[in-house]
């Protein structure tokens, strides 16, 4: 009886997974060349459209080039200016409209002001973007060498975003002490109505040239996204954060800080793939009155062939007043690297 029992769950699992993997391709993609493409719409990001086809495998199409969408699956829409739906897709009375088919009933939108869009049903791996980097440089007048390793990661939904970093550093030279950076960063967005939102946020990070040996953060703040298109991102936020610092010499200290936060970034997503994020951070503290802190980070990178990117970084650092009596008011450096993304 058990072992009746237990093939009964094998083959109905077998069948589930052949169903979801065989499953029908019905959405259809009609180009402004006139060119029509059968296949299932995994998501619209940053001006790119993601189609899964059995005889191409999974493509990338420009959102500009796309005439018509249509779509049975129902799917998960946001405008630029904050507002969702939710429904199958149809064609709209040109090709500068589209049509989703609401519970409440047919409503039509303007595909430029489309900046993302999934099935409701999506997967988690559908909608996670991961990229890594790695870099290295050697100088031999001064034998000195660099060595930094990069890591990010991305889930979008229309409701929120999830991001998530770790960056380190390590600069080696002969008769010296080897010296360290690395910073792990956690950002989760949770879109409000009239584009604004809620963010929880937290920071690992350990810096030698500041004399921080380790430091954790933890805080949460509100905000506005005056600018979020299919191109250009832009947010504007504040809220608190409380901190435990360990210094490379004394006593760990816990702290109260205000958190000030401007990100920008930029997507071109024409051949080839380019891309600009900056971030701004400013931390006042509220339990040290006087002392402030403040971080700057830069990440431009250029396609070279399909995922595989080159990475330039800039990052500075500054503390008004160093926990450490052995470290600097401020750090800062530049680092190129290969990456790749998945």
């Amino acid at each position: 009886m058990f072992s009746l029992r237990l093939r009964s769950i094998c083959v109905s699992l077998l069948l589930l997974c052949s169903a979801t993997a065989w499953a029908a391709k019905t959405d259809i993609v009609v180009l402004k060349n006139g060119d029509r493409i059968t296949g299932e719409v995994k998501g619209l990001n940053l001006g790119k459209l993601t189609l899964s086809t059995d005889a191409m495998g999974t493509v990338y199409i420009d959102w500009v080039d796309i005439e018509e969408l249509f779509s049975s699956t129902g799917q998960a829409i946001e405008l630029t200016n904050g507002q969702r739906f939710y429904g199958p897709l149809a064609k709209g009375q040109d090709e500068e409209m589209m049509v989703v088919k609401t519970e409440q009933g047919p409503v039509g939108l303007s595909t430029q002001d489309i900046i993302t869009m999934y099935p409701v049903e999506a997967s988690f791996w559908d909608r996670l973007d991961i990229s890594a980097d790695l870099g290295f440089s050697w100088d031999k007048g001064s034998n000195v060498g660099k060595y930094n390793i990069g890591v990010s990661t991305e889930l979008r939904n229309p409701r929120y975003i999830s991001r998530a970093s770790f960056t380190s550093e390590v600069t080696t030279q002969q008769g010296r002490e080897d010296t360290a950076r690395a910073s792990l960063d956690a950002l989760h967005l949770v879109f409000r109505q009239n584009k604004r939102y809620h963010a929880l946020f937290g920071n690992v990070e350990n810096n030698d040239e500041l004399g921080v040996d380790l430091r954790v953060l933890l805080g949460a703040g509100y905000g506005a996204v005056p600018i979020r298109s299919q191109r250009s991102w832009l947010s504007v936020g504040a809220g608190l954060a409380v901190n435990r610092e360990f210094p490379v010499e004394g006593d760990p200290e816990s702290n109260l800080e205000a958190v000030g936060m401007i990100t920008y970034d930029y997507f071109k997503y024409s051949n080839p793939e380019r891309s600009f994020k900056s971030n701004f951070r400013v931390f006042p503290s509220v339990t040290d009155f006087g002392r402030w802190r403040a971080t700057f980070d830069m990440d431009y990178r250029f396609e070279l062939v399909k995922d595989l990117y080159w990475k330039l970084y800039f990052y500075t650092s500054y503390d008004s007043d160093p926990i450490s009596a052995e470290g600097a008011s401020s750090d800062y450096g530049v680092t190129s690297s290969l990456g790749y993304k998945f």
